[in-house]
């Protein structure tokens, strides 16, 4: 009877297993029934989880929003309000790591420096802003900080006074020249695709500074195919 009970187990595990592997987002939601000696089925253990195996979904997370995989171990969104702006200020962040992605490739390529050494200026007295190697009008620090301060402040207020949360993430309009927010299917699609690659863009940046602090992405890179074997990720997870 033990044997019976253990091979049954083991074809209902072996059945359910082709479902962990089918989907790419990973979820697994299976319930196996536990035989007892009489051959009824008394119980079921179920796991239900996108990012972490056995780790329940948190019920305000319904997978309704881009790329939402269930992860909130701190359950900062567990208010309503504060998980829609979570989401709001997560997207105008990563949007924004991902124009400093060539903000800081292109400067390098070309040969004028690397981001951190870009900003040496400012702590100079008298210092004074360039821009692909060209002095930038009214480049000194104040000036800048003050232009900043009231461009940044104009585009906030103008995005505040949107109250439709969705328009505040995905305006579209102006800023869908090309018409991608016609098709509804693939808007989403796309909106999946923005929130990887923003994060990619974020994570990635944290990563490359944490690692080699001071130094570009592209000297990095040309270091590690000089020598590929000797200059890799080993170097700081196993310092020398």
């Amino acid at each position: 009877m033990a044997a019976n009970a253990l091979m049954s187990c083991g074809m209902a595990a072996a059945a359910v297993r082709p479902s962990v592997l089918s989907s790419s987002k990973s979820r697994f939601a299976a319930s196996i029934p536990m035989a007892t000696s009489g051959g009824a089925t008394t119980s079921r253990f179920t796991m239900s989880a996108e990012w972490m195996p056995g780790e329940p979904r948190p019920p305000y997370l319904d997978g309704s929003a881009p790329g939402d995989f269930g992860f909130d171990p701190l359950g900062l969104g567990e208010v309503p309000a504060n998980l829609e702006r979570y989401k709001e200020s997560e997207l105008i962040h990563c949007r924004w790591a991902m124009l400093a992605v060539p903000g800081i490739l292109v400067p390098e390529a070309l040969g004028l420096g690397n981001w951190v050494k870009a900003q040496e200026w400012a702590a100079l007295p008298g210092g004074q802003a360039t821009y692909l190697g060209n002095p930038v009008p009214w480049g000194t620090l104040p000036t800048i900080l003050a232009i900043e301060f009231l461009a940044i402040a104009f585009v906030e207020q103008q995005r505040s006074m949107e109250k439709d949360p969705e328009k505040k993430k995905y305006p579209g309009g102006a800023f869908d020249p090309l018409g991608y927010s016609k098709d509804p299917k693939k808007l989403q699609e796309l909106k999946v695709k923005e929130i990887k690659n923003a994060l990619l863009a974020f994570v990635g940046f944290c990563i490359q500074q944490t690692a080699y602090p001071g130094t570009g992405p592209l000297e990095n890179l040309a270091t590690h195919l000089a020598d590929p074997w000797h200059n890799n990720i080993g170097d700081v997870l196993i310092p020398k």
